[in-house]
């Protein structure tokens, strides 16, 4: 017997015609499996058309029950899937909306306020449409307003769209110098020191106003997927304190900012059970991403540089609320690269690097960069608690995770030793498998590192 929350169970009462369905098609196929290949498209068409009527009478979009699996099965899963993400329903279309406002003081940047909204439109898997909003502001010029509309498949295509723009300005983007080895001198920010230079020396302020971005998906088969995007973006750096790093160090190819135009492309292979919470499946990404300034050289310096990402993620179930989850990320930067560009990591979705609570929790944010780097996270996630509460459906997890990662400055110096390693734990909160709050800690031997973020890490 399944054990299904009561709001579940009630909705599946509404429908006993379609147990009834199972119990004779099991009965069918025992007896005549022969005559039912030769008739499969007949029988799998009064299948639908039951799951279409139960769909409608329980609120269900069909295309949410339309799947390769049984008539119970189907729709089963289909009230499970929706009732934890569903919010409300208005002219027979479900939505979810998940969000919270927040509020924090930082010492580097002063009060922080802001918000972090994602509504969806759950009329088919995993949805027809998502929003994410993300608004904040801080006393002392911190800005991160984002907003992102995916659209994985258009109705009666097999194309779909990701629009997104951001405007940013991060008062603490660091430069700790290239290669594995570089250096974090901690008397030189630090008050009293008599090596002391600047709190800030090794931030400088960046600020991205704006970065636009249009991409098109394009299904080709299974769970793969191809897409091509274009984007325009205006970086600007600037000194944060009275001393830089980045100016007394020198980056290879200089400073370079102003206005970038670039173009990626990008082949996926998808075939997780969830893009927010996944407990099974792989995730590979080949991504290609070319920037370029040409058109506006006359007023800046070229920035021409190309950016080559593999990812590949694995999700691995041990039991019902253990899940070992594996995340591996491959990039080379090749051209004139700007002091920007070595700040992230590139691919659908982007991640600072190379450290921080994004990719090696343990040391500080970017704190390692070069051409060539790569960092892999393993982690173990074991569901503590799963409840209803005031109609929102609640998952606690608990993980615990290893992170190695280094750089290189050629793809011909790269070698398996180096490795920096660092390991933690944390909780996480899944509020209707959509928006997910996580705290952790991480250990290194630079650092401790005690971090809240929003998302999953992968």
């Amino acid at each position: 017997m399944l054990n299904l929350p009561k709001r579940i169970v009630s909705a599946l009462n509404a429908y006993p015609e379609i147990v009834f369905s199972q119990q004779t098609l099991a009965r069918y196929i025992r007896g005549w499996g022969l005559c039912l290949c030769l008739s499969s498209s007949v029988s799998w068409a009064q299948v639908e058309v039951q799951a279409d009527t139960t769909a409608a009478k329980n609120g269900l979009s069909k295309a949410i029950v339309r799947a390769p699996l049984t008539a119970t099965e189907n729709t089963v899963g289909a009230v499970r899937w929706l009732s934890k993400r569903r919010q409300f329903t208005l002219g027979d279309v479900p939505y979810g909306v998940t969000g919270l406002p927040f509020a924090y003081l930082s010492p580097n940047t002063g009060w922080n306020v802001g918000m972090r909204l994602h509504w969806a439109d759950y009329r088919r898997r995993p949805y027809r449409y998502k929003l994410t909003l993300h608004v904040q502001r801080s006393t002392e010029g911190k800005l991160k307003n984002r907003i992102r509309l995916k659209v994985p498949r258009i109705s009666g295509t097999g194309f779909g769209v990701r629009l997104e723009a951001r405007f940013e300005r991060n008062l603490r983007t660091r430069y700790y110098g290239l290669g594995n080895q570089s250096q974090y001198d901690e008397e030189l920010i630090e008050r009293g020191s008599s090596r002391y230079i600047d709190e800030n020396y090794y931030y400088y302020v960046l600020s991205e106003a704006p970065r636009l971005l249009a991409s098109f998906l394009r299904h080709i088969h299974g769970p793969v997927t191809a897409s091509v995007g274009f984007g325009l973006e205006n970086t600007e750096v600037k000194q944060r304190g009275v001393a830089a790093f980045y100016l007394d160090q020198g980056t290879p190819d200089g400073v370079r900012d102003g206005f970038t135009g670039f173009m990626s492309c990008t082949l996926e292979w998808d075939s997780r059970d969830d893009e927010t919470i996944p407990s099974r499946g792989v995730f590979h990404e080949w991504s290609y991403e070319s920037a370029r300034n040409s058109l506006v050289g006359l007023f800046f310096k070229e920035i021409n540089f190309q950016r080559y990402t593999f990812t590949d993620m694995r999700y691995v179930p041990v039991s019902d609320r253990l899940t070992f989850a594996h995340r591996a990320v491959f990039e080379v930067l090749a051209g004139e690269i700007p002091l920007y560009a070595y700040g992230e990591i590139g691919g659908s979705r982007r991640v600072k690097g190379l450290g921080g609570s994004d990719s090696l929790r343990g040391f500080d944010t970017q704190r390692f960069t070069d051409d060539v780097r790569f960092f892999s996270n393993l982690e173990a996630r074991y569901k503590v608690h799963s409840m209803w509460f005031v109609g929102q459906y609640l998952e606690w997890y608990g993980a615990g995770y290893i992170d190695m990662g280094r750089v290189w400055p050629d793809l011909s110096d790269v070698v398996l030793g180096g490795m920096h390693m660092s390991a933690g734990g944390g909780l996480r909160l899944s509020w209707d498998n959509d928006f997910v709050i996580r705290m952790g800690m991480g250990y290194s031997k630079e650092q401790r590192d005690v971090f809240i973020d929003l998302g999953n890490v992968f």
